[in-house]
């Protein structure tokens, strides 16, 4: 569901004739009042707690903010098929970062699957280069929004379902940082229709809202390599869709960028053990670990913020004090 209403997107924005940052702040305001009526529906007892911690803002709030400001910035400043494709690296980033957070390290597996993946893809994103000048700010913009969606995903990832994310103050911070760099940086929107306003929302309601609370939920409950390779099917699934509007024809790129990725699937996860049915006895060793252990680590250029997502991530089972008082008497 989240590949496929991320796909949605650039459909959604064509059709939107509002300054991004703006189209952003209706977006995620919209969003939040999504995750506000989903929060009703829980128990009082599940609903989310606020989130005081510098890391809600920083990694959340700020990566998220991050992530929109800087891509719309590499469209605007250069060639937005040759920024994308820059963007799009944050996959391949993640999942190495994510392995090595989880203690399995460099796997070459990884890294052959996120190369087929991008490989294929690449002529598909820059079938459509319009040829324009695209400076280095493009370029550094463009890398600076796919860490800022690293950041985003990792503190998505350091929650768990006894402990939810309060995806509405989430979105709510986004929507008012989002407004401030409207009224900073983006001339006022000199003409705006109630259609301009109701595809923002609808962006916020899909794209932007139940894709990135589905986002969070398969994180906290997937392969993280399985989901970063997914990622990859986004800008596939999205010119699928503008062929089958009739906006263009299908061409052998996007043939070959659905192939590599499929391919990419199979090779990562060929190396991967295979689940276990309920008959067959545990074995943890063999069992690769998703999640974030409370080891110490060092901090990672230019991720900074990284050893405070694995001091969120649940410790595994502690000895309780009496015991540990026994145990050193």
């Amino acid at each position: 569901m989240t590949v496929i209403l991320w796909a949605s997107l650039p459909l959604l924005r064509a059709l939107v004739q509002l300054p991004p940052m703006l189209t952003a702040a209706i977006a995620m305001l919209a969003a939040a009042v999504v995750a506000l009526g989903l929060e009703r529906w829980r128990a009082p007892d599940q609903r989310p707690e606020p989130d005081k911690s510098a890391g809600f803002w920083l990694m959340g709030v700020g990566g998220l903010t991050g992530a929109l400001y800087f891509y719309f910035l590499a469209l605007d400043e250069g060639d937005p098929a040759k920024v994308t494709l820059v963007t799009y690296t944050w996959p391949v980033g993640f999942m190495l970062v994510a392995d090595r957070l989880a203690g399995r390290g460099l796997r070459i597996e990884t890294l052959l699957g996120a190369l087929v993946a991008f490989s294929g893809l690449a002529p598909l994103i820059l079938n459509d280069s319009e040829s324009v000048s695209t400076p280095p700010l493009a370029y550094a913009a463009g890398l600076a929004a796919g860490l800022s969606w690293i950041v985003f995903s990792l503190y998505l990832k350091t929650g768990s379902p006894s402990r939810p994310t309060n995806y509405k103050r989430l979105f709510g911070g986004v929507a008012a940082t989002a407004l401030c760099l409207h009224l900073l940086l983006e001339p006022a929107a000199e003409q705006s229709t109630a259609r301009d306003w109701l595809m923002a929302s609808l962006i916020g309601i899909g794209p932007y809202g139940i894709a990135f609370m589905t986002w969070g939920f398969a994180l906290q409950r997937c392969s993280t390599t399985l989901l970063g390779l997914m990622t990859y099917l986004v800008p596939v699934l999205s010119s699928l869709f503008v062929v089958v509007m009739g906006w263009a024809p299908l061409s052998n790129s996007l043939l070959v960028a659905v192939t590599a990725v499929f391919i990419s699937g199979a090779i990562t996860q060929a190396s991967l053990p295979r689940p276990r049915f309920a008959h067959e006895p545990s074995n943890a060793a063999s069992q690769p670990s998703d999640t974030l252990p409370p080891i110490p680590m060092p901090a990672m250029p230019p991720l900074g913020v990284l050893s405070w997502a694995r001091r969120r991530m649940p410790s595994k089972q502690r000895v309780p004090e009496g015991v540990r008082a026994q145990n050193g008497a």
